[in-house]
């Protein structure tokens, strides 16, 4: 692999290899063999782990305490794992002002407040100047399982419908608009906690899998779910929500709003008897109010995704190989 490049976090392709040359290090009896966003450790609990490093750190629609809390709770939240307990590493560059710092800790702490996440242990590190870029952070999260059986990429079967909770690449194009100074009057991340809305939904017997859209976008996500079960998806262009501002940034900057980060945004998988009763219930919530039924699992081309365009041609899928907007969480 030689050295590592931007591309290598960009939560595609060259990351999948990355983790692949990671992994392998490990014995097999030294690791779970799920590899999901959150695993499984015994009697129902689950945990995760993630480091935030975005820049700007304060952006349209929340900053990078928040977005610690948020992306942790929902790595757990689309298991169907009720967030319980957050550990907090924080690595602080020399002469980084506290009154920022405590800015971001108000920040987490509110959102574990909301939720009922109690801080359980943290750590902290200062170096020195230029060693880090301002401030990073990590999040370890603990919960328990609500569900008898895991929900899981493994679950998937044809006929299955692909749902999204709500419209993509808020949080991408937020970043992408700050840092390039581009005026998007509405436009916001989409930073918040997913557990609210999706543990409405839990009880239904057709409910498949569930990812949350992070770095890659939902282009990623599929493509994972199609290679990882060895089924075929397809995507409807036309009935992706996608708002005109996203839109907007995605013309100007030259991105795919499909390969975008989310930080609010569940890719769901549910059986098609029980697609409408899932949207129901997500839409009475007020950060679901744009889900949509977006695609469908398939029995041919096994391990690809496809696209109908508006225009009636099929698009292939596949995931991004470089790194369009690094530092986005």
């Amino acid at each position: 692999m030689g050295k590592l490049t931007l591309g290598h976090g960009s939560g595609g392709r060259l990351t999948q290899e990355l983790i692949t040359e990671i992994t392998n290090i490990f014995p097999d009896k030294a690791k779970l063999s799920e590899l999901e966003d959150c695993a499984f450790i015994g009697n129902g609990y689950a945990v995760t782990i993630d480091c935030f490093t975005v820049t700007p750190r304060t952006f349209p629609g929340g900053d990078i305490g928040e977005l610690a809390i948020c992306g942790s709770a929902n790595d757990l939240a689309v298991r169907g794992v009720r967030p319980e307990f957050i550990s907090l590493s924080i690595v602080i560059e020399e002469g980084f002002e506290l009154e920022e710092l405590k800015l971001y800790m108000k920040s987490a702490a509110a959102i574990c407040s909301d939720l009922g996440i109690k801080l359980a242990s943290g750590d902290t590190k200062v170096v020195p100047m230029g060693a880090v870029d301002g401030i990073f952070l990590t999040t370890c999260a603990i919960g328990r399982s609500e569900l008898n059986l895991p929900l899981g990429m493994t679950n998937l079967q044809p006929g299955d419908g692909i749902l999204v909770s709500t419209s993509i690449g808020r949080h991408g194009a937020a970043i992408g608009a700050s840092r390039f100074e581009l005026e998007a009057e509405g436009l916001k991340s989409d930073c918040t906690p997913l557990w609210p809305a999706l543990k409405d939904i839990l009880d239904l017997e057709g409910l498949r899998s569930m990812r949350d859209c992070t770095r890659g976008g939902l282009g990623t996500v599929m493509c994972e779910w199609a290679e990882g079960r060895n089924i075929g998806i397809e995507m409807e262009e036309a009935k992706i929500p996608i708002q005109e501002e996203v839109a907007s940034v995605c013309d100007i900057l030259g991105f795919d709003p499909l390969y975008l980060a989310c930080e609010g945004c569940a890719a769901i998988a549910v059986s098609p008897d029980q697609e409408e009763e899932a949207l129901q219930r997500l839409r009475k919530h007020e950060i679901c109010k744009e889900a949509a039924l977006i695609g469908r699992v398939v029995d041919s081309h096994k391990g690809l995704v496809g696209l109908r365009t508006s225009i009636g041609g099929m698009r292939v899928v596949d995931m991004p190989v470089g790194e369009m907007l690094p530092r986005i969480c």
